[in-house]
């Protein structure tokens, strides 16, 4: 039975007193690093190291003059979009109709007077005192005055119509477009202020205010809630009894009874076993590295916690 008690995996089955691990390793956080979505300059920092942050809570503030200016510029673009939909759709304003419809009256004042002038030619030929010349100017006056009148009212009637359809089309276009840049202008405001996409605790303030930040060089690190895993080095002879889905009783020095993990990656190389955790019994052996997750995302696993694992009892 000592012999047995010494294999983790055997020990495991047979109900031998502690249960040696079947691997160690430690906690590695996946942090998060919050950067603006383009380069500007930190105005104000609004957490410190350590401090704890709820899911879109604000921790910094860059500066935001010329994307203000953005916003501004694009509400403008929008504002002359609908004045000139407005104006092809109700056609020409009030003031150029009453010029062209004074325009129609003249017209037919002046073919008006064409018609007199013509009546006391005719008048004048007739009686023998004026010459057939002046009659025949006369008479192409008024055909001149009365085309007129057709000019002028064809002119109002036009006036009075909106634009042409593919006009007005390319003009309400043009309002979207300009709509969807107010709203892309307003969207990267509101990415001038950093907010934390998670609840969690502040890993670093990597910059403070006065320096330049961007989508390369994040602002702050944290680490959100449940965002650790397990990483672990398996010996080669109990490799093949971990697979994806494979779940563990987790142990460290100081935790609660109680805490579980699952097996979520299993590496197919082996390596030496890594520095942070050989010692001189280990160190020339294989192992191969084993990640996994706690159960709850309210797991107190800290990174940088050294902890080992044994095999889950199997349930019922």
């Amino acid at each position: 039975m000592s012999f047995l008690c010494a294999i983790p995996l055997i020990a495991s089955l047979v109900g031998c007193g502690p249960v040696a691990p079947l691997a160690v390793g430690y906690v590695e956080g996946e942090f998060v690093q919050l950067a603006p979505i383009e380069q500007a300059t930190v105005k104000a920092v609004l957490v410190r190291r350590g401090d704890r942050v709820e899911a879109g809570q604000d921790v910094a503030e860059m500066e935001s003059d010329d994307a203000k200016i953005a916003v501004a510029k694009a509400e403008a673009s929008l504002a002359e979009a609908k004045a000139r939909l407005a104006d092809l759709r109700l056609g020409k304003r009030p003031e150029e109709i009453a010029v062209l419809e004074s325009m129609v009256r003249s017209a037919r004042a002046q073919a008006e007077e064409s018609r007199r002038v013509k009546a006391r030619a005719t008048d004048l030929l007739q009686r023998g005192i004026a010459p057939q010349a002046q009659a025949d100017e006369a008479g192409t006056a008024v055909e001149v005055a009365e085309a007129e009148i057709g000019q002028a009212e064809a002119n109002l009637a036009v006036a009075r119509l909106p634009a042409r359809a593919e006009a007005i089309k390319a003009a309400e276009t043009q309002v979207e477009q300009a709509r969807r840049e107010i709203e892309q202008a307003k969207w990267r405001l509101s990415k001038r202020t950093v907010a934390a996409p998670a609840a969690g605790r502040i890993d670093d303030v990597i910059r403070n205010p006065g320096d330049v930040a961007g989508p390369s060089a994040p602002v702050i690190s944290m680490l959100p809630d449940g965002a650790v895993k397990l990483v672990l080095f398996v010996p080669e002879p109990f490799f093949s009894a971990v697979s994806a889905g494979t779940m563990l009783d987790v142990r460290c020095d100081g935790c609660v009874d109680g805490l579980a993990a699952r097996v979520s990656y299993v590496s197919p190389d082996p390596e030496f076993t890594p520095p942070v955790i050989y010692s001189l019994e280990t160190r020339q052996k294989l192992v191969y590295r084993v990640e996994a997750r706690p159960l709850t995302e309210e797991s107190v696993l800290q990174p940088g916690q050294i902890v080992d694992v044994v095999l889950a009892e199997p349930q019922g």
